[in-house]
């Protein structure tokens, strides 16, 4: 009977047949390999981690402690190296890298030439040379970034415990690939249509070819055309992209982007109770000088009343006997030229008239000063110089 099942195999049994496979290949044994190094990295014990890349792939590799200390040779991020070595594979993890053992250095690489010469570029432009003040108490923040990762968050954790008043917006966005620098553009220019006070263009650390849309020449034209600040928070410290020259604030995570674009509600308080305790205080010393000020003004102007209050006395009973001798003569004076007038209305009184013999004529409310003034019938009165009578117009004589 022929067995048919399957073998089944670990993945160390897998590892371990590839390592076998490749360190028995004699052309792996010894490569030359000619690279631009990219996502360079090195670890506490002194082995030098990186890739090797071209324009459409990439290599590890590995310069061991013992080796790098030999090399002489500069390896630094987008430098262009030829990398002797050989390829081992790595069976716990599943890699395989070239291990090297010698390194020659060509000068900088195509990727990192073409940066540079962007970087030129951009800033003769003036790209990288305003920015401008962070908003002291913004309203509402954009957020540009992948809505999938732990940056938003990273960032919405930290904004609601420094500064809940503030109104996060999650701008989605694709951070990593071909499309990213189109997307990112796109949500440059959404979020300045939404108000906000503050951009944040966002994404977590990564190899350097993750990186690559933040080195994006329309990235960095979106960012210096924003209206709003733009905060970048792109990888971690040792990453500098285009963007983040580019931005009005540069920090290396998402939540120190957070810590940036807002205050801290806790320092807010503080300086809001020194404030009080200063404002209290300074009021206290202006009150307390100006209740000293006035009691000396008080004291002094006390001094000065009653000397004056003495001088002024004497010279007011002077004032005071020279008056009333003026009042008396002009009151004199008056009852005199009073008198002259009595005596002057008196004899204009048409009373007086009348009490010597004459009388006057009145028609209602009216006094006759013409016999046409009357007709036959009229009913008259006629005033005397004591009393009056009524009277009937019998005939009128002109």
């Amino acid at each position: 009977m022929q067995n048919t099942k399957e073998l089944v195999v670990t993945p160390s049994n897998v590892n371990y047949l590839v390592s076998s496979l490749l360190e028995k290949d004699k052309r792996l044994m010894s490569l030359s390999v000619r690279g631009e190094i990219t996502n360079l990295k090195f670890s506490a014990a002194g082995h030098c981690y990186f890739s090797l890349s071209d324009k459409t792939s990439k290599l590890s590799a590995i310069i061991w402690n013992r080796t790098f200390s030999r090399i002489g040779a500069e390896i630094e991020e987008g430098k262009s190296v030829i990398c002797k070595g050989t390829i081992s594979v790595y069976e716990n993890g599943g890699t395989y890298s070239l291990v090297c053992n010698e390194v020659e250095t060509e000068g900088s690489g195509e990727q990192s030439a073409a940066l540079d010469e962007l970087v030129k570029k951009l800033k003769a432009e003036g790209i990288f040379g305003r920015k401008r003040p962070l908003p002291k108490y913004p309203k509402k923040i954009a957020v540009v970034t992948s809505p999938t990762g732990a940056v938003v968050h990273d960032i919405e954790k930290t904004l609601e415990g420094r500064f809940p008043c503030v109104k996060m917006l999650v701008v989605p966005a694709v951070v990593q690939g071909e499309d990213a620098p189109d997307s990112i553009v796109r949500g440059i220019e959404y979020a300045q249509n939404t108000n906000a006070d503050v951009i944040i263009i966002a994404r977590g650390g990564g190899a350097a070819e993750d990186l690559s849309a933040f080195n994006s020449e329309r990235v960095a034209r979106a960012i210096f055309q924003s209206k709003p600040p733009v905060i970048s928070a792109v990888g971690h410290e040792i990453d500098i992209t285009i963007s983040d020259l580019a931005a009005d604030k540069t920090v290396p995570t998402p939540t120190a982007a957070a810590v940036a674009a807002v205050p801290d509600k806790e320092q807010l308080f503080k300086e809001l109770g020194m404030s009080k305790s200063s404002i209290l205080y300074w009021l206290d010393f202006k009150i307390s000088k100006e209740r000293e000020r006035v009691s000396l003004f008080k004291d002094s102007m006390d001094k000065h009343l009653e000397r004056c209050h003495q001088s002024k006395l004497s010279r007011l009973w002077e004032f005071m006997e020279d008056i009333k001798r003026s009042m008396e003569k002009k009151l004199e004076i008056s009852e005199i030229t009073l008198e002259k007038h009595r005596q002057l209305i008196s004899a204009l009184d048409p009373l007086s008239v009348l009490k010597r013999g004459y009388s006057t004529v009145k028609l209602g409310e009216k006094i006759i000063s013409d016999a046409k003034e009357l007709s036959v019938g009229d009913k008259v009165e006629i005033m005397f110089g004591s009393g009056s009578a009524d009277a009937e117009i019998k005939k009128v004589r002109e």
